[in-house]
């Protein structure tokens, strides 16, 4: 019995300091030491860094972090654009600024000399919803969202989000404004088209949700957009106030739902957009999202429970700006439960009139610290307790290396969709003695590298067709086009706009009499898969394939997949009228030699 009792204590003696240990060095200590939570119920929490910054902040510096101002690598150091926003840095203490058009080392010398001058590390944010190329030169192209909602392995999207944070991260830039997870459920809709991953709720969550996962392993925020949701609008809200005559039925059940998935799986920041929802805010006034209580306050912060940051959509916007004066409007914006504004007409005026407010008792200095408490935390977790000059030496290459632009080439080989394929033309099995037409329609009638890499696997004889080309043209090209066993034909130089998708009468004309007259053909769309709606006759083509958009990689990869080098594997991310419906995926088998 006394042996018994020696062995359990010793083995007590043992294993409780063991355990201990464990949770020691496997808990992040650091953190928990560092992190009480704050009685606000949100993410402003305690945080020694924030703290220690916080207590030695002047109030006008308080009031700074809640301005962000937009600034381009465009401008040279000596610019008066540029100048005024270094002022704005100096003087007025904004939080962080957001870069458009430029290009990489130009930036990152701006970004290293505004850093230099703020007493408090600046934000600096990026909008590069498919990564840096959208708004910077020699960087990696990446597919748009919608071409990017057609690939069914999502780890590829988690690939994507973590080589665009290390792009980021390598270029100083720590906020980038995304993902865009507006549902496309308005074939009308005017701005968001390719900048939705499609009109499957659960599918733009996951693919949303892949990305920001991707990109918060490197220190990157991400604001999902633009809340509660851009995608049943006509209306562009850069030029007019769009409305959205949605139920809070349908609102609930499917604009909300990827933001739900995201605030549940963590996601730090949401961008609201400049939109008018009569189910939230009543009356003539048609108050805008951007600065609507029940909808910030209310929808987003209390009944959906994010703690994160709340930006504005760029307050230079008509949709908000054309009712509401700079400076008014930022109040509003506050009183809303915004955290940042983003791009005020004029951040001066806007910052006084701020001012005037916590002056007036309108607003309250306990606010502005809470909020101003979140923005520095926010700064921490990304990693800007610790700022350093980004090194220029090198820049180039290290953005545009080997991994990251075979990724682009990867998400196209995953995304290229066939939607059609009868009698199985695709891919081209029979090679003996057939006669093969490749049409190329563009701009300027000119050939692309998706006609001449066909040209690689077979002796195709290559037309081509400009855009505006006469109708004898057409009609004399349509007659030789009969003589062929097969005819491919690539629709070029498009856009995702619904007005007409980039494609003149001539164009659809011809096409119309193609699918009619030529007995075997292939269509492949370089553009958003509804422009086929603009067609009369598209279901008489035998195959289509969409590839979403002209880039080099798209034109490579799917003239493999036509004969058989590479398989299909895409899927259908939006409804095309009642012919082809969201998920249509037609995949086929590479060749094995």
């Amino acid at each position: 019995m006394f042996k018994k009792t020696l062995t359990f204590i010793l083995k007590i003696l043992i294993f409780v300091p063991f355990l201990s240990g464990l949770i020691f060095f496997t808990f992040p200590f650091g953190y928990a030491q560092d992190i009480s939570f704050s009685p606000h119920g949100d993410s402003a929490i305690h945080n020694r860094w924030v703290d220690s910054v916080f207590d030695k902040m002047t109030d006008d510096e308080k009031l700074g972090q809640l301005f962000m101002a937009e600034v381009s690598s465009k401008w040279s150091q000596t610019d008066n654009r540029f100048l005024n926003v270094e002022s704005l840095v100096r003087d007025y203490h904004i939080g962080g600024v957001i870069f458009f058009y430029g290009g990489p080392v130009r930036q990152a010398q701006l970004t290293n000399r505004l850093q230099a001058n703020s007493k408090i590390p600046l934000m600096i944010a990026q909008d590069g919803e498919w990564g840096l190329a959208m708004r910077l030169d020699s960087t990696v192209v990446y597919p748009r969202n919608l071409c990017l909602g057609a690939i069914k392995n999502d780890e590829l999207l988690y690939e994507l989000g973590g080589e665009i944070g290390r792009q980021c991260n390598r270029l100083g830039v720590n906020i980038d404004f995304m993902p865009c997870v507006d549902i496309y459920d308005n074939p009308r809709n005017t701005v968001i088209a390719n900048r939705s991953f499609g009109s499957n709720i659960n599918n733009v969550a996951l693919k949303a949700s892949a990305i920001v996962s991707g990109m918060t392993e490197h220190k990157i925020l991400t604001t999902a957009k633009h809340f509660p949701g851009h995608g049943n609008t006509s209306v562009d809200s850069h030029e007019a106030l769009p409305v959205i005559l949605d139920s809070k039925e349908r609102i609930d059940t499917s604009s909300l739902y990827p933001y739900k998935y995201l605030i549940n799986n963590g996601i730090n920041g949401v961008m609201i957009g400049h939109l008018f929802i009569p189910v939230f805010d009543d009356g003539k006034e048609k108050t805008p999202a951007s600065i609507s209580k029940n909808i910030i306050n209310e929808l987003l912060i209390k009944k959906l429970n994010f703690n994160g940051l709340v930006f504005t959509d760029a307050l230079q916007m008509k949709g908000v700006s054309s009712n509401y004066p700079s400076g008014e409007l930022e109040v509003r914006a506050f009183e809303a439960g915004v955290d940042v504004f983003l791009m005020p007409s004029d951040c001066k005026k806007s910052f006084k009139a701020m001012k005037e407010a916590l002056q007036s008792g309108r607003i309250s200095q306990a606010e502005v610290d809470r909020r101003c408490k979140k923005v520095l935390l926010a700064k921490k977790r990304m990693g800007l307790n610790n700022v350093s000059n980004i090194k220029t030496q090198n820049l180039y290459e290290d953005l545009n290396n080997i991994k990251a632009r075979m990724l682009a080439r990867k998400l196209y080989e995953n995304a290229v969709t066939l939607i059609k394929n009868s009698p199985s033309l695709l891919p081209i099995r029979d090679f003996s003695d057939k006669k093969i037409a490749v049409v190329s329609i563009s701009k300027d009638g000119g050939v692309t590298g998706f006609e001449n890499a066909l040209r690689r696997f077979y002796d195709v004889k290559i037309f081509s067709v400009s855009k505006e080309a006469s109708t004898s043209f057409v009609d004399t090209l349509t007659n030789e086009l009969k003589t062929y066993d097969l005819v491919i034909i690539g629709l070029h130089d498009c856009n995702p706009y619904p007005k007409n998708f980039g494609l003149t009468d001539n164009v659809v004309n011809f096409l119309d009499k193609v699918a009619i007259e030529v007995p075997q053909t292939v269509l492949n769309v370089f553009t958003s898969p509804l422009a086929l709606t603009k067609l009369k006759n598209y279901n008489d083509i035998n195959s289509i394939i969409i590839s979403y958009d002209d880039s080099d990689f798209a034109k490579d990869v799917s003239a493999q997949m036509i004969f058989g080098a590479l398989p299909f594997l895409g899927q259908l991310p939006v409804n095309i009228g009642d012919d082809f419906k969201e998920g249509v995926s037609i995949t086929t088998e590479s060749f094995k030699l």
